[in-house]
């Protein structure tokens, strides 16, 4: 088989993979109806997959790589080379910038990035309403869904938080802070992009008009966190003090 026929063919199964997945639901997807509605044979399938839970399991894996990368190429020129370049300081509860240009060049940036992850996975979507369902039984792909937290969590293996924690050597991460929910708010994009279609029916709004209301909503949860050049990182509570 040629390289490029070889592709289109894996690719073909992937694509038809998913679709079945988010309609019928993994469990009950065969290898065959995989195969009928991908045009290939069963043993080509086979060929490329040992099984279906290593179809799920790659396009899980190439997602959570993708969704990585766009968020480290964010961290890289909207957090790291700010901090080197002197206009930003992430202390324990805000981020202050050098000023206001700065800051109004931040979030910019951060408007971007958030639109460009959410066009990525609004193009996933199929993809995660499969991860949605799987997440809520108790199966193999139980977790699938709850990895992609981990962009946001204080592990040893998150290279976005090893990253910022190098540049600024304040930084600290807390159960308390925002920043991380501030910066990929993942269950709000996740689960916008897995009702898309539905909210879309539902609402009679064109893709591009429901698009753009999510996409206000952040805008209107950013400009709440900030005020001149700093950005708050956590809430206010009743018992902290001045």
């Amino acid at each position: 088989m040629k390289s490029k026929d070889a592709n289109d063919a894996r690719e073909r199964i992937i694509d038809a993979s998913i679709e079945l997945f988010s309609k019928r639901g993994f469990h009950a997807t065969t290898t065959s109806e995989i195969a009928e509605a991908a045009g290939v044979t069963k043993g080509l399938i086979y060929y490329y997959f040992k099984s279906k839970e290593e179809i799920l399991s790659y396009v899980v894996n190439s997602l959570l790589e993708d969704a990585t990368s766009i968020t480290m190429d964010f961290v890289q020129e909207g957090i790291i080379q700010m901090i080197k370049d002197g206009e930003l300081d992430i202390e324990y509860d805000r981020m202050k910038f050098s000023n206001e240009e700065s800051a109004i060049v931040f979030v910019n940036r951060l408007l971007e990035y958030y639109e460009r992850i959410l066009d990525y996975l609004l193009g996933n979507r199929l993809l995660l309403r499969v991860l949605m369902f799987e997440s809520l039984k108790d199966s193999k792909h139980h977790n699938d869904l709850f990895r992609l937290l981990d962009l946001s969590r204080d592990i040893d293996s998150n290279p976005i938080l090893k990253l910022i924690s190098e540049a600024d050597h304040d930084f600290t991460y807390s159960l308390d802070m925002e920043l991380f929910k501030f910066f990929f708010s993942v269950m709000p994009l996740v689960t916008f992009a897995a009702y898309y279609d539905d909210l879309k029916e539902r609402s009679m709004m064109s893709g591009d008009e429901l698009r753009n209301s999510f996409l206000q909503s952040f805008r209107v949860v950013l400009s709440s966190l900030k005020s001149g050049n700093e950005i708050s990182l956590r809430t206010k509570r009743s018992d902290d003090t001045e």
